[in-house]
């Protein structure tokens, strides 16, 4: 008999973005995108076979966040000014994503994925009757690594295939 295993779900809450160190506080959405680019590679070999081979040419990252504007955040909470200074200075901040840790506002550092970014847009709106928001994106400055076991809380079985 087969033993019944529980699905853990990731629920978006605890889905934490760190710029410099620090979680973002009051934030809403977060969302990761990771593309590879693949080129097509056409040898003698495979051209008589009539068939494509594919290799990756390069990988990219961009990450767009968005969330309540603070008017007296501080290193810990980045308040939109921050956010600002480190796009205006034009230099890659350290950047992570990973689980809440615990029931803190921070991410655990012990898991995710980090590198380095580039702030690449900071929108601002003020619309009346509602909170101030500000949207950040940013876009990958060099490699990407995975830090521990990344968004998984314990290590993957040996066989993903395998079923309940």
């Amino acid at each position: 008999m087969s033993e019944v295993i529980e699905r853990k779900v990731l629920e978006g809450i605890n889905l934490i973005l760190s710029l410099g160190g620090a979680a973002l506080g009051f934030s809403t959405t977060c969302k990761i995108d990771t593309t590879a680019e693949f080129g097509t590679r056409v040898t003698k070999e495979a051209a008589f076979g009539k068939w494509e081979e594919q290799y990756l040419k390069k990988l990219s990252e961009k990450i767009s966040a968005s969330g309540c504007v603070l008017t007296n955040g501080d290193s810990n909470v980045p308040t939109y000014d921050q956010l600002k200074e480190m796009q205006l200075a034009g230099t890659p901040i350290d950047g992570q994503y990973s689980l809440r840790d615990g029931d803190e506002r921070t991410g655990k550092t012990a898991g995710g994925y980090k590198g380095k970014y580039v702030i690449t847009s900071l929108s601002l709106e003020g619309t009346a009757g509602d909170d101030a928001k500000y949207t950040v994106e940013l876009s990958n400055h060099g490699k990407i690594s995975k830090v521990g076991t990344g968004l998984t809380e314990s290590a993957a079985p040996a066989n993903i295939n395998q079923q309940d």
